[in-house]
C-alpha cells in the first residue's frame, strides 16, 4: 500500500495561510515617524469638518527613560457605546514617539512589544486638540 498523498486544500491553507498572517502582520506594524499621504505630497489631509479628530501623542520609554522603537501602541475606545479606532495600528518610531489621530472620547491604549502587553495608559481625546500621554514599559 502506497503512502497516501495530502489533498491540494490541505497544500493550499499549509501555504497560503502562513504568508496571510505575515502580510496582515506587515500592515499592522508597518509605520513611521513622518506623517504620510496617499498621494505622496505630504500629510494626510484633513478631516471633514463634520468629523473632526483629536489626537493623542507620546513616547514610549523603558524604565532607564530610553526610548522603545517598534512598539506597537493600540487604543481601546471605554465609552459607551464605544468609538470607532480609523486606523490598523501604529508602530512607535525611533525615538520611541507615536501619533494617534482618534474620535474625541476617553481611551486606553495598550504597548505591546514582541505580542506581549508591556504599558497601558488612559486620556481623553478632545477635538482639535493633543492629548499627551507618554507610557513607560515595565
Amino acid at each position: 500500500m502506497s503512502p497516501s498523498r495530502p489533498r491540494l486544500p490541505v497544500l493550499l491553507l499549509v501555504l497560503v495561510v502562513p504568508l496571510l498572517v505575515a502580510a496582515t502582520a506587515l500592515v499592522v506594524y508597518r509605520s513611521g515617524d513622518e506623517p504620510v499621504s496617499d498621494d505622496g505630497d505630504g500629510p494626510a489631509p484633513s478631516p471633514p469638518a463634520s468629523d473632526v479628530m483629536g489626537t493623542v501623542a507620546g513616547t514610549v520609554t523603558d524604565p532607564d527613560g530610553r526610548p522603545v522603537a517598534g512598539a506597537a501602541v493600540l487604543p481601546t475606545s471605554l465609552d459607551e457605546p464605544p468609538q470607532p479606532v480609523p486606523e490598523i495600528g501604529v508602530v512607535t518610531g525611533s525615538t520611541g514617539e507615536y501619533e494617534w489621530r482618534l474620535h474625541p472620547g476617553r481611551y486606553e491604549l495598550a504597548v505591546y512589544v514582541d505580542g506581549e502587553p508591556v504599558a497601558r495608559g488612559a486620556t481623553a481625546v478632545v477635538a482639535g486638540e493633543t492629548s499627551p500621554l507618554d507610557l513607560t514599559v515595565r
